[in-house]
């Protein structure tokens, strides 16, 4: 059927995209507003000794001049870290939370100073410059190494010696008893330090943000805010609760988004700060996010610090591993900035890989730096890569080959359904045919050829490989509200944003493929708090849970609609068949579809016979995994790395759109590949980000890539409806483990971390050769 599940079908999103008539938050028109601006501190770490704005409050078109002084005369809320965890002797953490301007003190350049909101946005910029602040500088720290020495100057004092945490997970004691009483005349220790690095989100639409006294309401304290997330109605809430109003006072609602992948889920402090001016003045007010201002204010990613040791066999078979890690929470506690580093990424602590005994240790640490929380893969990309670094490791101390260190130590298909050690269930896979196949795929037989041919031209070329595991999909949300109005339409009010991924286009396929409907007539809509069940879009959960729902519900709607073609039909339930969006009367020709009884069974003032809501719980997580094999080049004069050779292979469960998974799997390998090779934020010993501009970051481009092959050998996930099993993050977990163990097979290394420049490499090669 036309626009069926597995069908490559064209995006039904992309038009308004490619011809520049999407709606953004910047394209949001209120007509007369009110622009506000931030001024931020210069300071990574100081006392703010005064503030005074008098001088800038009588510039023409000043409107309000603000700071956290009169936020808390006015017992504006703070924003709270919305998951914990207990440390290792069972106490809780203690829970700060972070006000939306600077309280007497600023521990991050770009900490809000002061918010002026005038006529224009130059008017406002102005009136900044104009703003007095007297600032007592303190030490400032800006890594964990630093963070934890007994000197080191101190953020919050809830936190002695800049501990927020200190957590575990896994069977401690067993891995511990495995290291003490291991034989070392025929086993070995290998160990490793890894550096994650801290990544910045970079999305196309900054956070802008309007809000407004809500024109359809009479009541002064409503909000009607446009402002691109990944959640309505959770972000609503949290304004709404800061900001002392009833849920149902604040309408959030979100165009089209411009990328997202984590970042766009939480509440920022510039939110607080502009909805906050529109109760206070009455008016419109936009904030329009500049990129510099994204450096210093978006939330960050990764920036963790890693250390293994494994208790493994001559032949590499792994017999007990323990992680330590030491994870760089910023300046402050974001909504999930403690879960991505702990439980987030044990999720995937073992990856493909049989190991009984293991325990993760993790270390939350304060900075003087932009907090972090989740951005594509929070947590999986963390624990992959120490996992497949570790691999290459052993390989290399053992002096035994990668594949065969792999092979020895994967789960096999009789293992399945596997329970691992610290999270969840595997339900479906198989490893090592998948694992063989990738290979076979990469002709990784034939490597030796253009070895030689890469040597002979003046290059170092190296094959990596990187296998993965990934867990996502679990658990529900607001499901889908589904309606038909009187012209035979259906609308699907969907509970999750999408800010790229195609949503609109796989749940019209997934609707249109269940009851045989005409996709042109299906309208998905998301993105406004009133309308929209509750959901945010992460952890690549989408399909397997708004998916599921949907499917379930087209086809509880199917039996709806039986009843009412029987009567048309003249015949019993038991005599009609369905097939493609018809009701056929057996051994006759007597039709109806299913579209013509939704169109005539509308009337006025009553709600339409097979209008459902409906949402779907997983079983458990989904596992999709798989494995990426990269060669790489090295010019041996300039040592620039060109990627040569990419090919994936992966099992990513049912597939509802080739098109649209292989777009998120090649969006993902991007943002790998920017990890490994290119994307860094530097910051020097006073805080000062050193990489703030796309002119010092760089982000991946067009010519830094080569043709990417993908392969499928899909297994269908037991653990929801639809048997898919999520691909939204996989691209960015196998891609930076598979691209370094590719230059340290060029380099002959043990490990080099990312990202890999030039200038690393030829420290590395110097270091090696002296």
């Amino acid at each position: 059927m036309k626009f069926g599940i597995g069908q490559a079908v064209k995006r039904v999103e992309d038009k308004v995209l490619i011809t520049g008539t999407g709606k953004f938050t910047d394209d949001i028109d209120v007509g007369e507003g009110l622009s506000a601006h931030f001024l931020r501190s210069t300071h990574a770490h100081a006392i703010v000794s005064s503030i005074d704005f008098e001088t800038a409050s009588k510039l023409p078109g000043v409107h309000l001049i603000a700071t956290q002084f009169e936020l808390d005369h006015e017992k504006v809320g703070e924003i709270k870290c919305l998951d914990l965890v207990k440390n290792v002797d069972g106490s809780d953490i203690v829970p700060t939370t972070r006000s939306p301007m600077a309280r007497g003190i600023v521990r991050s350049v770009g900490d809000i100073i002061a918010m002026v909101v005038a006529t224009t946005k130059e008017q406002a910029i102005n009136a900044a410059e104009l703003i007095e602040v007297n600032y007592e500088p303190l030490p400032a720290i800006t890594d964990v190494d630093s963070a934890l020495e007994a000197d080191a100057p101190q953020l919050y004092p809830d936190y002695p010696g800049n501990k927020v945490f200190h957590w575990r997970v896994g069977n401690h004691e067993e891995a511990l008893h495995e290291f003490n009483t291991a034989d070392l005349k025929t086993d070995r220790i290998v160990e490793l330090s890894v550096v994650n690095n801290r990544i910045a989100p970079n999305a196309m639409e900054m956070r802008q943000i309007i809000a407004m006294p809500h024109p359809e309401s009479d009541e002064t304290d409503e909000l009607l805010i446009w402002c691109g997330t990944q959640g309505t109605v959770s972000l609503s809430k949290q304004i709404a609760e800061a900001l002392n109003l009833d849920s149902r006072k604040v309408h959030l609602r979100s165009g089209n988004v411009g990328g997202g992948f984590g970042y766009k889920i939480f509440l920022h402090p510039e939110q607080l700060c502009v909805c906050w001016a529109v109760k206070k003045l009455n008016r419109a007010v936009r904030w329009r996010q500049d990129r510099t201002e994204g450096f210093i204010s978006d939330l960050q990613g990764r920036d963790i610090k890693s250390y293994a040791k494994a208790l493994v066999t001559k032949s590499g078979k792994i017999k007990a591993i323990q992680f330590k890690n030491q994870a760089n929470l910023g300046s402050w506690l974001s909504n999930f900035g403690v879960y991505v580093p702990t439980k987030s990424t044990s999720r995937t602590l073992t990856t493909l890989y049989d190991i009984q005994n293991v325990s993760l240790e993790v270390i939350g640490v304060v900075t003087n730096t932009p907090a972090i929380d989740a951005y594509r893969g929070a947590g999986r990309p963390e624990a992959n890569y120490i996992m497949e670094r570790l691999m290459d490791k052993i390989a290399f101390d053992l002096q035994i080959d990668r594949v065969e260190v792999r092979k020895v130590n994967l789960i096999q298909p009789e293992q399945i359904p596997y329970k691992t050690v610290c999270s969840g269930t595997i339900d479906s896979g198989n490893m090592p045919a998948l694992f063989d196949d990738a290979l076979r795929n990469a002709d990784v037989e034939g490597f030796r050829e253009r070895y030689e041919n890469s040597q002979k031209n003046g290059f170092f070329r190296g094959l990596g490989i990187a296998l993965y595991l990934e867990s996502c999909g679990n658990g529900k949300d607001g499901g889908v509200d589904i309606r038909f109005n009187k012209d035979g339409d259906v609308i699907i009010y969907a509970a999750q944003m999408e800010n790229g991924q195609g949503h609109q286009t796989t749940l019209t396929q997934i609707f249109s493929d269940r009851l045989g409907y005409d996709a042109g007539k299906i309208r998905v809509i998301q993105g406004d708090s009133r309308i929209s069940p509750s959901g945010n879009t992460g952890g690549a959960r989408m399909t397997v849970i708004q998916g599921s729902a949907t499917a379930e519900a087209a086809e509880k709607i199917l039996k709806k609609a039986k009843p009412f073609a029987a009567e048309f039909l003249e015949c019993g339930l038991n005599e009609i068949d369905f097939e493609e969006g018809i009701f056929r009367r057996v051994n006759t020709n007597k039709t109806v579809s299913i579209e013509y009884l939704s169109k005539n069974l509308f009337n006025n003032g009553e709600v339409h016979p097979f209008n459902l809501k409906h949402f779907y719980t997983t079983q458990g997580p989904s596992f999709p995994y798989g494995c990426h094999v990269v060669e790489a080049e090295i010019d041996k004069k300039t040592l620039v790395t060109v990627i040569k050779k990419y090919t994936v292979t992966d099992d990513v469960g049912e597939v509802i759109n080739p098109d649209t998974l292989l777009g998120q799997i090649h969006g993902g390998i991007a943002q790998g590949v920017g990890q490994a090779l290119y994307e860094n934020l530097v910051y020097d010993k006073t805080g000062q980000c050193l990489s703030g501009s796309l002119m010092d970051y760089t982000l991946p481009r067009a010519d830094h890539f080569t043709m990417i092959t993908h392969y499928l050998k899909n297994t269908k996930c037991k653990n929801n409806y639809l048997g898919v099993k999520g691909v939204g993050e996989a691209g960015t977990i196998g891609a930076p483990p598979a691209i370094i163990s590719a230059i340290c097979d060029a380099l002959s290394l043990a490990h080099i971390d990312m990202p890999v420049t030039s200038t690393k490499i030829w420290k590395s090669i110097k270091k090696e050769v002296i």
